[in-house]
């Protein structure tokens, strides 16, 4: 490889960067800068951009946060380097090196990757190097999905509320307006049963889903004029993932489970059909009711990890080379 050039994201950067994440193997609509920069206000950006010459051969999306410590997005839900072509081995350990030495040259003390999920890609050679670095890995997430072409019908207990449930005279639509399903089904039920609030707010959802139209869709199922259950989809290239999931009280009747089924089929042939993380605690406990919810669609599980790198380690890769 030859010489290896680090800079920080600028505006004027924007639609090479988003060309750049248009074609990377790893595509994810979280990754262009109409999607990272809705809360700029929250996040101050940290992206960084390596050239090889004057070629563009990896990109990171990352802020800074209030201790000085680089985060790869903490606005995201993984991230990391993502380069373009598949990179040989010994070419990603050199982009993390300059990386991770850019970072100490600034004075950043800290780099702390929340990692993409092992259901998006098969390589996990950054493995390898985040032990070089001597990294801290802080925080293992639980992580279902189901391969894609991988699902026929759940599991038997599922089965019978799924068909209880088509009996019911149960429609399933796109919903346009996100604030139908964000103020009927979701907050009530992120609060009943969890006590959180969802991460985006329904404007915010909306604003996205102009930009992402074929990308960010709510699906309802209804009972009549009655919305019963709800879910987002992100979907990208090879990956549908429920963003958000919500029924009503009564799910005795198979509702919410009636809909999952439905979008399971729908997109499964195509995608990875991607549940996310059922992670508690920082990683420490499982909330198992959930987790067996979507055992029930007989999916499997992978992980999520999450590191922290002392970028004064960046030396420690210079010996591998």
């Amino acid at each position: 490889m030859k010489l290896l050039k680090v800079q920080r994201y600028s505006a004027k950067h924007k639609n090479v960067w988003d060309d750049f994440v248009s074609k990377i193997e790893l595509h994810s609509i979280l990754f262009y800068r109409d999607y990272m920069e809705y809360h700029s206000d929250r996040f101050t950006d940290y992206s960084l951009m390596v050239y090889e010459d004057q070629k563009l051969i990896a990109i990171m999306p990352a802020n800074i946060d209030e201790n000085g410590d680089v985060h790869s997005h903490q606005g995201l839900s993984y991230g990391g380097v993502l380069n373009r072509s598949p990179l040989l081995f010994v070419n990603l350990l050199e982009v993390y090196q300059k990386i991770v030495e850019f970072l100490s040259n600034q004075k950043i003390k800290n780099l702390i990757i929340k990692h993409v999920p092992s259901c998006f890609t098969l390589s996990r050679d950054t493995n390898l190097i985040f032990s070089w670095l001597e990294s801290d890995k802080y925080r293992t997430d639980i992580y279902s999905f189901i391969p894609k072409r991988n699902y026929d019908k759940p599991n038997k207990h599922r089965l019978r509320h799924i068909k209880k449930a088509m009996k019911k005279n149960f429609k399933v639509k796109r919903i346009s307006d996100f604030s139908i399903f964000w103020d009927k089904l979701l907050i009530p039920n992120l609060l009943d049963r969890y006590n959180v609030k969802p991460v985006h707010k329904s404007s915010e959802i909306q604003f996205l889903a102009e930009f992402f139209p074929e990308n960010i869709l709510c699906y309802g199922l209804y009972e009549k004029e009655d919305l019963r259950a709800g879910v987002v989809l992100f979907i990208h290239n090879k990956v549908v993932h429920t963003q958000y999931i919500a029924g009503d009280k009564n799910r005795k009747d198979g509702s919410l489970d009636y809909l999952i089924n439905y979008l399971i089929l729908k997109y499964n042939g195509k995608y990875i059909f991607s549940f996310g993380s059922s992670s508690e605690n920082n990683g420490n406990q499982i909330n198992s009711g959930l987790l067996n919810w979507k055992e029930s669609f007989f999916s499997s599980n992978g992980i999520q990890e999450f590191y922290k790198i002392k970028t004064i380690k960046h030396s420690k890769l210079m010996s591998r080379l």
